[in-house]
């Protein structure tokens, strides 16, 4: 396999996925163009075809990095429990509040769900086992979506709110409400 064109390849991709977010401080997502990027990226449009379909492919590429950065901050931390996953998903975003508010104005942040509900499997797995997914393998995805949708509707109120609240306390304020008998 040639190295050189997987890297010039991933490389073309990041100039892309960068140009998407220069774009995007300027125009709506849905108003960007194809052409938009790739004069952008300095790129052909050859090249953007090559790598690419559409401009929505360019994001899930970016989401997928996205996910694969928290994932692996996961591993790093060698997190063990559900309330120290949880904190690190929101460290991760806080670290990322410009991000999220460029989102935000695009009306993009809903489509972050997904790709956070699939990475959801390989974080439990790390977490626990491969035995343990596989005992549960009915009531795992009902559990993570139950999840994920909660951690997800918590993130998108808290970009609404500006997320002006630190992560951490936000989190700590979490575990008490949902300790409360009076809730």
């Amino acid at each position: 396999m040639n190295r050189t064109n997987g890297k010039i390849a991933e490389e073309s991709k990041k100039k892309l996925v960068n140009a998407m977010l220069v774009t995007m401080k300027q125009y709506p997502f849905r108003e960007i163009t194809i052409t938009q990027l790739c004069q952008e990226a300095n790129l052909s449009r050859k090249t953007f075809y090559r790598l690419f379909t559409t401009k929505e492919d360019v994001l899930n590429f970016f989401f997928e990095t996205l996910y694969i950065e928290c994932f692996t901050q996961i591993q790093l931390r060698q997190i063990q429990h559900y309330w120290d996953v949880v904190q690190c998903y929101f460290d991760f975003w806080e670290e990322r509040k410009t991000l999220l508010l460029l989102f935000q104005e695009s009306n993009l942040l809903s489509l972050l769900f997904d790709g956070a509900y699939q990475y959801s499997f390989r974080i439990f797995e790390h977490i626990r086992s491969r035995e343990i997914v596989n005992e549960f393998s009915m009531e795992l995805p009902y559990l993570l979506a139950y999840s994920v949708g909660g951690m997800h509707s918590m993130l998108l109120k808290w970009v609404e709110n500006g997320m002006n609240i630190p992560s951490s306390l936000l989190i700590s304020q979490l575990k008490v409400g949902f300790m409360s008998p009076n809730l």
